[in-house]
């Protein structure tokens, strides 16, 4: 079950990453830079709310 959810993940960060290339590519380099930005903020916004809500939730583990 372990080894079929690796594979699934695995294949969700390749489509992931696919769509950003596809995206950045029809951006000015401006926009491109902004979008990164935006994306990477996000992702470290998601990244804290999770953390605090495992605090709140009393999970007691921080993950790296």
């Amino acid at each position: 079950l372990l080894e079929r959810l690796g594979k699934v993940v695995g294949k969700a960060d390749e489509l992931r990453m696919r769509t950003i290339r596809q995206v950045v590519e029809l951006l000015t380099p401006q926009q491109a830079a902004e979008f990164m930005v935006a994306a990477a903020e996000l992702q470290f916004g998601i990244r804290a709310w999770g953390l605090h809500h495992d605090r709140e939730r009393g999970a007691g583990r921080e993950y790296c």
